[in-house]
């Protein structure tokens, strides 16, 4: 094969599930995606993509390919990483997947002890809700347990949900709620049982923005215990209902373990969830 560098197409699509985030991601544009995967394709004797409604899924005569490289471009990674990682400096870029409402009221929190103690990394933070895959990142947290995929799977801790509202909010049965993608989903399944069965009224895409609606609305919502504590005045709309608890885990692709930049990082996550239950 000539044209080594078109590999990195078909990773990145296989990665994003899309040709714009591909390019997006390799700093490109999508027709040029799109031209190197023709080619690969045609050096390779079959398509490389079939098109489905959630997006790009890789054929599985190319499995074993992706596998592959993404083996050899982890442990690349892992071995620049080391070779930068001195025991005085840790050096390295690092893009975490996490839902919204755990980037603000869990790590953020820790994030300026952290980055004054680690001068030299990089972070990215990406908004995932129930991540099951790597796709752009290079760790996650999920609270959705991942059953495939080459991926180390750590249990960090917990998060736990209820609907708060006001002393002033009205019990008529209105509330602030998630979109439908979410209704299969525990947080989500157990507010509503708190509110009757009734559908939201209102619906927002993240639990923070869940958060600002409460407090624009004066409504009852679902938000985490973080999230409820760090507004004045919310407390437990109903006060016999017991938090829902959601496992939390942090996942990475298995060829990560002797990351040096890497599991500094995933320490750091873990131990910050570990703080966010001790409170």
């Amino acid at each position: 094969m000539k044209n080594w560098d078109d590999l990195r197409y078909l990773v990145a699509v296989h990665k994003t599930g899309s040709m714009s985030s591909a390019a997006r991601l390799l700093d490109t544009n999508p027709a040029t995606v799109s031209r190197r995967l023709a080619r690969l394709s045609e050096t390779l004797g079959f398509e490389l993509f079939l098109k489905t409604p959630s997006g790009w899924v890789a054929n599985d005569a190319v499995g074993e390919l992706i596998d592959s490289i993404t083996t050899f471009e982890n442990d690349l990674e892992s071995y620049l990483n080391a070779k930068d990682t001195t025991a005085t400096e840790t050096r390295g870029h690092v893009t975490i997947g996490t839902p919204p409402t755990v980037a603000a009221m869990v790590l953020l929190p820790g994030l300026r002890d952290f980055i004054e103690k680690y001068p030299e990394l990089e972070l990215t933070f990406n908004t995932l809700l129930y991540q099951e895959a790597l796709g752009e990142t290079d760790l996650f947290l999920t609270p959705v347990r991942p059953e495939q995929g080459r991926l180390v799977v750590r249990y960090v801790g917990k998060v736990s949900t209820n609907v708060y509202g006001f002393e002033d909010s009205p019990r008529d049965g209105r509330w602030v709620g998630l979109l439908r993608v979410h209704e299969k989903f525990a947080p989500m399944q157990h507010a509503r049982a708190i509110m009757g069965g009734a559908d939201p009224d209102i619906r927002m895409e993240t639990m923070l923005d869940v958060c600002r609606a409460v407090t624009r609305t004066r409504l009852p919502g679902v938000m985490t215990l973080s999230a409820a504590r760090s507004i004045e005045g919310l407390q437990v709309f109903d006060p016999e209902a017991k938090p829902n608890t959601s496992p939390l885990y942090l996942c990475f692709h298995e060829t990560r373990r002797k990351d040096p930049v890497l599991q500094t990082v995933a320490d750091w996550a873990s131990e910050c969830v570990g703080l966010q239950e001790a409170t």
